[in-house]
């Protein structure tokens, strides 16, 4: 059994293998069928989210190479359609062309004798700005004596910026999320919860705090009873492109789960991964994208 989640209008799917918590999924599914819930939508601002991140990345890249290619006869790629900077193959060059131009010193006086006079002028520019005894500097040194810093730093950080915007977890919620205050979770006690990075989950978007987040935030004596352990659950789950990733308990934290007689609860419960994820990471990145724009419903069935 494993799940799909497909968009009304464009007809866009996403396929997903279960990899936890097989009959909590297909109860969730049945119930939001049967109480008309199975509707989702991104309510986390994603495309407006991405449209800045792409235009600030569009921005960096063409600034900086105004200047950037006078310095070492290379530009920094820039793309026509801005969804194409959503290609992870494409943000991987620009941050290791963004690195290796650190590497890059400029000579100053074979700038300055240059037969193009714009490099000529700069050349002459950084001349006047440094001491005599200085005849090379690197780029970014350069980009800050002749007022680029700031874009150029750009080059590098928007890609981090659009990357994280897909890695973090994204709220899809249905628009009765909170009916009821939440439905009851009749798989609370036998349900997995871990700390495992996946693309499908229930997240913590409810009030109160998982066993984790009572260890993690030093209510170590459980004083307080503020406890959430998804009790219940809402019309909602969180969706990210991530890379899946196993990942372990720490035993500081076992340990005390143990002394308190408490079930190690997450702050999620993973549900699934998507497949094929690495090849199709542009694909379902303009997918998201465009569906979130376009204000399409999710939903979600059994395959």
């Amino acid at each position: 059994m494993n799940l799909g989640l497909i968009f009304d209008n464009s007809g866009d799917e996403i396929p997903f293998e279960i990899k936890y918590n097989h009959e909590l999924m297909e109860w969730f599914i049945c119930k939001a069928e049967q109480d008309g819930c199975n509707q989702f939508y991104n309510c986390d601002q994603l495309y407006q989210e991405i449209d800045r991140r792409l235009n600030e990345l569009h921005w960096a890249v063409c600034k900086t190479n105004e200047l950037f290619w006078l310095l070492s006869d290379n530009v920094f790629q820039q793309q026509q359609d801005l969804l194409d900077y959503l290609d992870q193959a494409a943000l991987n060059k620009q941050h290791a062309d963004w690195c290796r131009s650190q590497r890059v010193l400029i000579a100053i006086d074979q700038m300055r004798f240059s037969d193009d006079s714009q490099r000529g002028k700069i050349g002459w520019q950084l001349y006047e700005m440094l001491p005599d005894d200085i005849r090379e500097i690197y780029m970014a040194q350069a980009m800050t004596k002749l007022g680029y810093i700031v874009p150029y730093e750009e080059v590098n950080m928007t890609v981090h910026r659009l990357e994280q915007a897909f890695a973090q977890d994204r709220e899809y919620s249905a628009a009765n999320k909170w009916a009821g205050q939440g439905i009851d979770n009749p798989f609370v006690d036998t349900m997995i919860s871990n700390m495992d990075r996946v693309n499908f989950s229930f997240g913590y978007t409810f009030v109160g705090r998982q066993t984790f987040n009572k260890w993690r935030c030093w209510d170590t004596e459980l004083e307080f009873d503020d406890h959430y352990n998804y009790e219940k659950l809402e019309w909602s789950f969180q969706l990210n492109l991530d890379r899946p990733q196993t990942l372990a308990w720490s035993p500081e934290f076992l340990s005390w789960t143990q002394q308190q007689t408490v079930k190690p609860v997450a702050t999620q419960i993973p549900i699934a991964n998507i497949v094929d994820l690495e090849k199709n990471l542009t694909h379902y990145r303009k997918m998201l994208y465009n569906n979130a724009r376009q204000s399409n419903a999710a939903r979600l069935h059994l395959t």
